[in-house]
């Protein structure tokens, strides 16, 4: 979904426009995502170390995201759209990953997220070092009166505040809550979901609208719309978990990450040859695909494989 919103909002202004004030597809996918790391990042903490489960996720995460920023900062400088210099502290930043956590700039755009998932890590590990996995789940609730302060502020003393990342943070924590509701019968669930139903989506309108128009390109539709469709599709493909899979789908499962990176870097390497709009965003969404394949094969998978290595290593 998001290697689809790029695309089409660069090449249709309105559709950008459109998407903002109804439903987004990015975000839709960002909604998805961050569920979906909660619950695996549960079931994978229950079952490892914490040490094994950092080393593995540093080298899943990563080495990729390292040689995609610096391929998107290359093909930026070549073809002109570069947003800014990179200076040494805007580069240190973002080799830690953490700019999207910290509202820092973002070298490669669509890596903001990816900060707000090292913190809940970071967050899931503390949980497990201290035997209360449920702790990062509570810890959600917590998060969520963080995006409510900040979207009161907006509504009420105008501020522009994107409040994404308490809000990613609460989410990630939701999906945590089901594995742990499955695993444990834990009752965080049963306050984490119904939040996120009802209490999100009025804080989204606060957010979103100051009583005479919007605080951001974001409408209370578009906002509070792609984050429900986020949370159904999300609901929908657990409810399938235990059905065949196609290997179509499989296979972009495995190289989802390398997509969600490197299709910006695909965007602006083929923006410059002109070509119609129909025809930019079918070649952006293939070339993608096929680029985020190469990246796998050749990054991504020996990247984890060589962190289950050391892990193995350690263990024995």
């Amino acid at each position: 979904m998001v290697a689809l919103q790029h695309p089409l909002e660069f090449a249709f202004p309105g559709y950008a426009a459109w998407s903002a004030e109804w439903v987004n597809l990015g975000r839709i996918g960002i909604v998805a995502f961050f569920l979906v790391s909660g619950y695996v990042v549960g079931l994978t903490l229950s079952n490892q170390s914490a040490a094994t489960f950092t080393i593995r996720r540093f080298w899943r995460l990563y080495p990729i995201y390292w040689l995609a920023t610096l391929a998107y900062a290359l093909v930026a400088l070549m073809t002109g759209d570069a947003q800014g210099g990179f200076t040494l502290a805007v580069i240190a930043i973002n080799i830690t990953m953490l700019q999207g956590f910290i509202g820092a700039t973002t070298i490669l755009g669509v890596a903001w997220t990816l900060g707000i998932e090292v913190v809940f890590y970071i967050q899931s590990v503390v949980s497990k070092l201290a035997r209360r996995l449920d702790l990062s789940v509570w810890l959600g609730l917590c998060w969520l009166a963080a995006f409510g302060a900040l979207a009161w502020s907006n509504y009420f003393r105008l501020t522009g505040f994107t409040a994404v990342v308490p809000l990613m943070m609460f989410t990630a924590s939701l999906g945590f809550s089901l594995y742990l509701w499955e695993s444990q019968r834990s009752r965080s669930l049963l306050v984490l979901l119904p939040s996120a139903i009802l209490v999100v989506p009025a804080l989204g309108w606060l957010l979103e609208y100051d009583g005479q128009g919007t605080t951001s390109s974001w409408t209370p539709m578009g906002f509070d719309s792609s984050y429900l469709i986020g949370l159904v599709i999300f609901w929908a493909f657990y409810a399938l978990r235990n059905a065949e899979v196609a290997t179509p789908v499989l296979w972009l499962g495995k190289i989802s990450y390398s997509l969600y990176l490197v299709h910006t870097i695909v965007m602006i390497a083929v923006a410059p040859i002109g070509l119609p709009a129909p025809v930019f965003v079918a070649v952006s969404v293939v070339t993608s695909l096929g680029a985020a394949w190469a990246a796998h094969v050749l990054v991504e998978r020996p990247s984890i494989d060589f962190g289950r290595r050391i892990t193995m290593r350690r263990s024995r």
